[in-house]
Protein backbone atom coordinates (compact mmCIF):
# COMPACT_ATOMS: atom_id res chain seq x y z
CA UNK A 1 0.00 0.00 0.00
CA UNK A 2 1.61 3.62 -0.83
CA UNK A 3 1.48 6.52 1.88
CA UNK A 4 0.25 9.37 0.68
CA UNK A 5 3.79 11.15 0.53
CA UNK A 6 4.30 8.45 -2.23
CA UNK A 7 0.94 8.55 -3.96
CA UNK A 8 1.80 12.24 -4.64
CA UNK A 9 5.10 11.80 -6.27
CA UNK A 10 4.01 8.87 -7.99
CA UNK A 11 0.88 11.32 -9.30
CA UNK A 12 3.48 13.92 -10.31
CA UNK A 13 5.93 11.85 -11.92
CA UNK A 14 2.77 10.38 -14.24
CA UNK A 15 1.20 13.96 -14.50
CA UNK A 16 5.18 14.59 -15.81
CA UNK A 17 5.12 11.88 -18.03
CA UNK A 18 1.60 12.80 -19.86
CA UNK A 19 2.83 15.98 -20.52
CA UNK A 20 5.76 15.30 -22.11
CA UNK A 21 4.21 12.80 -24.21
CA UNK A 22 1.47 15.32 -24.72
CA UNK A 23 3.77 17.92 -26.06
CA UNK A 24 5.56 15.44 -28.21
CA UNK A 25 2.05 14.34 -29.77
CA UNK A 26 1.47 17.48 -30.32
CA UNK A 27 4.55 18.03 -32.20
CA UNK A 28 4.36 15.39 -34.38
CA UNK A 29 0.74 16.45 -35.07
CA UNK A 30 2.24 20.10 -36.03
CA UNK A 31 5.46 18.98 -38.13
CA UNK A 32 2.30 16.67 -40.00
CA UNK A 33 -0.04 19.34 -40.56
CA UNK A 34 2.69 21.61 -42.10
CA UNK A 35 3.83 18.91 -44.42
CA UNK A 36 0.87 18.13 -46.02
CA UNK A 37 0.30 22.02 -46.13
CA UNK A 38 2.98 22.49 -48.32
CA UNK A 39 2.68 18.76 -50.12
CA UNK A 40 5.06 17.16 -49.25
CA UNK A 41 3.47 13.57 -48.96
CA UNK A 42 6.86 11.80 -49.59
CA UNK A 43 8.51 13.31 -46.66
CA UNK A 44 4.83 12.88 -44.65
CA UNK A 45 5.47 9.12 -45.89
CA UNK A 46 9.28 8.72 -44.20
CA UNK A 47 7.84 10.63 -41.27
CA UNK A 48 5.45 8.59 -40.36
CA UNK A 49 7.99 5.32 -40.95
CA UNK A 50 10.06 6.85 -39.07
CA UNK A 51 7.73 7.66 -35.69
CA UNK A 52 6.48 4.15 -36.19
CA UNK A 53 9.58 2.59 -35.72
CA UNK A 54 10.94 4.99 -33.20
CA UNK A 55 12.80 3.08 -30.20
CA UNK A 56 12.52 5.45 -27.77
CA UNK A 57 8.76 5.74 -27.91
CA UNK A 58 8.40 9.50 -27.97
CA UNK A 59 10.02 9.69 -24.34
CA UNK A 60 6.75 7.85 -23.44
CA UNK A 61 7.60 5.18 -20.67
CA UNK A 62 4.44 3.05 -20.83
CA UNK A 63 5.21 2.84 -24.89
CA UNK A 64 8.81 1.37 -23.78
CA UNK A 65 8.03 -0.94 -21.09
CA UNK A 66 5.57 -2.37 -23.53
CA UNK A 67 8.23 -2.49 -26.13
CA UNK A 68 10.49 -4.27 -23.75
CA UNK A 69 7.37 -6.80 -22.42
CA UNK A 70 6.76 -7.52 -26.22
CA UNK A 71 10.34 -9.19 -26.71
CA UNK A 72 9.55 -11.50 -23.56
CA UNK A 73 6.75 -13.82 -24.42
CA UNK A 74 8.36 -14.48 -27.80
CA UNK A 75 11.41 -15.61 -25.83
CA UNK A 76 13.00 -13.06 -28.03
CA UNK A 77 16.76 -12.40 -26.14
CA UNK A 78 18.60 -10.63 -29.22
CA UNK A 79 15.59 -8.13 -29.18
CA UNK A 80 15.32 -7.35 -25.27
CA UNK A 81 19.36 -6.83 -25.21
CA UNK A 82 19.30 -4.92 -28.64
CA UNK A 83 16.85 -2.77 -27.36
CA UNK A 84 18.18 -2.46 -23.83
CA UNK A 85 21.55 -1.84 -25.01
CA UNK A 86 20.19 1.09 -27.36
CA UNK A 87 18.79 2.89 -24.33
CA UNK A 88 21.93 2.17 -22.56
CA UNK A 89 23.75 4.37 -25.22
CA UNK A 90 21.12 6.64 -26.24
CA UNK A 91 19.64 7.56 -22.37
CA UNK A 92 21.47 5.58 -19.81
CA UNK A 93 24.99 6.78 -20.68
CA UNK A 94 24.47 10.04 -20.19
CA UNK A 95 23.74 9.68 -16.37
CA UNK A 96 25.43 10.45 -13.60
CA UNK A 97 27.72 7.62 -12.06
CA UNK A 98 25.97 8.09 -9.28
CA UNK A 99 23.06 6.35 -11.33
CA UNK A 100 25.00 3.56 -12.74
CA UNK A 101 24.03 1.12 -10.37
CA UNK A 102 20.10 1.51 -10.60
CA UNK A 103 20.72 1.01 -13.95
CA UNK A 104 22.38 -2.32 -13.83
CA UNK A 105 20.46 -3.43 -10.67
CA UNK A 106 17.20 -2.79 -13.45
CA UNK A 107 19.16 -5.03 -15.88
CA UNK A 108 19.67 -7.51 -14.27
CA UNK A 109 16.34 -7.84 -13.03
CA UNK A 110 14.95 -7.19 -16.53
CA UNK A 111 17.08 -10.26 -17.56
CA UNK A 112 15.62 -12.09 -14.35
CA UNK A 113 12.20 -11.44 -15.48
CA UNK A 114 12.65 -12.64 -19.48
CA UNK A 115 14.12 -16.01 -17.54
CA UNK A 116 11.17 -16.46 -14.74
CA UNK A 117 8.75 -16.08 -18.09
CA UNK A 118 10.84 -18.63 -19.86
CA UNK A 119 10.48 -20.75 -17.24
CA UNK A 120 6.73 -20.18 -16.49
CA UNK A 121 6.10 -21.01 -20.38
CA UNK A 122 7.96 -24.44 -19.77
CA UNK A 123 10.35 -23.01 -22.85
CA UNK A 124 13.49 -24.51 -21.56
CA UNK A 125 15.30 -24.04 -24.97
CA UNK A 126 14.78 -20.73 -24.70
CA UNK A 127 16.17 -20.60 -20.67
CA UNK A 128 19.30 -22.84 -22.24
CA UNK A 129 19.81 -20.56 -24.59
CA UNK A 130 19.84 -16.98 -22.26
CA UNK A 131 22.92 -19.22 -20.26
CA UNK A 132 24.79 -20.29 -23.52
CA UNK A 133 24.60 -16.96 -24.99
CA UNK A 134 25.43 -14.79 -21.41
CA UNK A 135 27.34 -17.27 -19.86
CA UNK A 136 30.70 -15.35 -21.10
CA UNK A 137 29.28 -12.20 -19.78
CA UNK A 138 27.43 -12.96 -16.14
CA UNK A 139 29.82 -16.20 -15.27
CA UNK A 140 31.65 -13.07 -12.87
CA UNK A 141 29.09 -11.63 -11.35
CA UNK A 142 28.20 -12.26 -8.07
CA UNK A 143 24.43 -11.76 -8.56
CA UNK A 144 24.36 -14.60 -11.29
CA UNK A 145 26.36 -17.40 -9.83
CA UNK A 146 23.31 -19.58 -8.28
CA UNK A 147 21.53 -18.47 -11.07
CA UNK A 148 23.12 -20.60 -13.59
CA UNK A 149 21.59 -24.07 -12.20
CA UNK A 150 18.11 -22.63 -12.84
CA UNK A 151 17.47 -24.60 -16.10
CA UNK A 152 18.18 -27.67 -13.77
CA UNK A 153 15.95 -27.65 -10.84
CA UNK A 154 12.53 -28.94 -11.93
CA UNK A 155 10.32 -26.74 -9.85
CA UNK A 156 12.29 -23.48 -9.74
CA UNK A 157 9.53 -21.71 -8.31
CA UNK A 158 9.53 -23.90 -5.34
CA UNK A 159 13.29 -23.53 -4.67
CA UNK A 160 13.71 -20.86 -1.52
CA UNK A 161 17.00 -18.89 -3.81
CA UNK A 162 14.42 -18.34 -6.86
CA UNK A 163 10.52 -18.76 -5.35
CA UNK A 164 10.45 -14.95 -4.42
CA UNK A 165 11.17 -14.23 -8.25
CA UNK A 166 8.15 -16.85 -9.59
CA UNK A 167 5.99 -14.55 -7.41
CA UNK A 168 3.55 -11.96 -9.41
CA UNK A 169 4.76 -9.15 -5.87
CA UNK A 170 8.20 -9.27 -7.73
CA UNK A 171 7.22 -8.94 -11.29
CA UNK A 172 4.80 -5.57 -10.76
CA UNK A 173 7.64 -4.19 -8.37
CA UNK A 174 10.13 -4.82 -11.15
CA UNK A 175 7.61 -3.55 -13.64
CA UNK A 176 6.72 -0.06 -11.43
CA UNK A 177 10.31 0.60 -10.38
CA UNK A 178 11.23 0.37 -14.49
CA UNK A 179 8.90 2.78 -15.11
CA UNK A 180 9.48 5.33 -12.10
CA UNK A 181 13.04 4.97 -13.18
CA UNK A 182 12.33 6.02 -16.77
CA UNK A 183 9.51 8.74 -15.67
CA UNK A 184 11.90 10.82 -13.74
CA UNK A 185 14.98 10.30 -15.93
CA UNK A 186 12.62 11.56 -18.75
CA UNK A 187 11.42 14.44 -16.44
CA UNK A 188 14.95 15.53 -15.66
CA UNK A 189 16.80 15.49 -18.50
CA UNK A 190 16.62 17.70 -21.67
CA UNK A 191 15.63 15.89 -25.04
CA UNK A 192 18.72 14.26 -26.38
CA UNK A 193 20.22 15.41 -29.45
CA UNK A 194 21.72 12.42 -31.28
CA UNK A 195 25.81 12.29 -30.77
CA UNK A 196 27.64 12.84 -33.75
Amino acid sequence: MMTRGKQEVFSQAVFEEAKMASAVERTDELVREYLVYRGFTSTLKHLDSEIKSDKEKGFRVDKIIEQLQLFIPNGDLTGLKDYWGYLDRRLFCRLEDVYRPTVSKLRTSLFRYYLVCTVQNKNLEKTQEFFQKQAQELQGQAEWREWFILPFIPSPEQNPVFAPYFSRQWADTFLVSLHNFLSVLFQCMHILVNPS
